[in-house]
This record gives C-alpha cells, sequence and structure tokens, in this order.
C-alpha cells in the first residue's frame, strides 16, 4: 500500500476492529474478570487513540467504543457513548494543549475518565433511587473496576502504540515517531 489514503484506512479500520475485539474479551464472561470485576478496556483504547489522534477521531472513536459498551451495559442507551465520546474529546486537547503523550498522562486520563464515569452512573442509576445499602454497588462493584481498568490499561497503551507506530512508519518513513 503505497498512497496515503488505504494506509489511513487501513489504520482507521484497524482501530475500529481493535475496539471491537477489546470489547468482546471485556464482555467475554469469567475472561479477565476478578472476584466478578472486568476492566473496561474499550474505554482505555478510545482514550489512547484520543490521545494520539486528537479531539476529532478520539470523539469519533470514543462514540464507537461507548455505544459498544451500551450494547452490554444496564444503563440507559447512548449513556456511555456519549460520556466516552466527551472524555476522548477532552483527552484529546489535553494531550495536543496541555500534557505529554506519557503512560502517566495516559493512565491518569482512564483513571479520571473511569471515575467520573462510574460516579455517574452510580448517581442516576443507584443513589438517586435511594435504594438499601447502595454504597455496596459502588465499594464492590464501580470503584474495584475503576482500579483494574487503570491497572490494565497501560496494555492497551503499548499495543495501540505499536500499531499506532506501525502505521505512521508506513505513512511517513523519513520521520520518526516517538
Amino acid at each position: 500500500m503505497t498512497n496515503k489514503r488505504g494506509i489511513y484506512a487501513a489504520k482507521f479500520l484497524t482501530y475500529l476492529g481493535v475496539l471491537a475485539i477489546l470489547y468482546v474479551v471485556q464482555t467475554t464472561p469469567g475472561f479477565l474478570s476478578i472476584f466478578g470485576v472486568a476492566p473496561n478496556l474499550a474505554l482505555a483504547a478510545a482514550v489512547y487513540i484520543a490521545v494520539q489522534e486528537g479531539e476529532f477521531i478520539g470523539g469519533l472513536y470514543g462514540a464507537w467504543a461507548g455505544l459498544l459498551c451500551d450494547l452490554g451495559g444496564f444503563t440507559i442507551f447512548g449513556f456511555n457513548a456519549i460520556l466516552i465520546m466527551i472524555f476522548c474529546v477532552t483527552a484529546g486537547l489535553l494531550s495536543i494543549y496541555m500534557l505529554r503523550r506519557t503512560i502517566q498522562n495516559y493512565v491518569g486520563m482512564v483513571f479520571a475518565a473511569m471515575l467520573i464515569r462510574g460516579l455517574l452512573d452510580y448517581l442516576l442509576n443507584y443513589y438517586m433511587w435511594g435504594y438499601e445499602q447502595v454504597w455496596r454497588v459502588l465499594t464492590g462493584q464501580i470503584l474495584p473496576c475503576v482500579i483494574y481498568t487503570t491497572a490494565a490499561s497501560p496494555l492497551c497503551f503499548y499495543l495501540l502504540g505499536w500499531i499506532y507506530r506501525w502505521f505512521s512508519e508506513k505513512i511517513d518513513p523519513q520521520r520518526s515517531v516517538s
């Protein structure tokens, strides 16, 4: 593939495929699950794409990852799509204007996105309705998912980093990508 348009298309289709595969992995019963908690790998991957590709492309992939999460979630359809899109646009803008593209900043953005998403989910789906002992959902499901996703996010960083560098070398072999 010597034409850049084809390489870009392959790159973005690869991102779509990786997000879909990570969604399948995160929703496979018992796989990667620790005490009934599984990481949200689709969100972590979408944030990485936003950090590398910018706010517009990141927002599109964030919406795609959110739609995938909405398929298997128990929230109102579109809740994850809108939130993850906002997180990815924010991550893209932060990486362009304020933060360096380091693993520490990436992990911090994943942690912040998961924490905000989890707290909004808790507030809107549990706490607001006044269920008894609702704090167990927060301490037994939501916060462990935040921690697990944050701990697993470096895997997405290195996997998608390898994909990003591979395509960047194909697009512009003269320029070295950091």
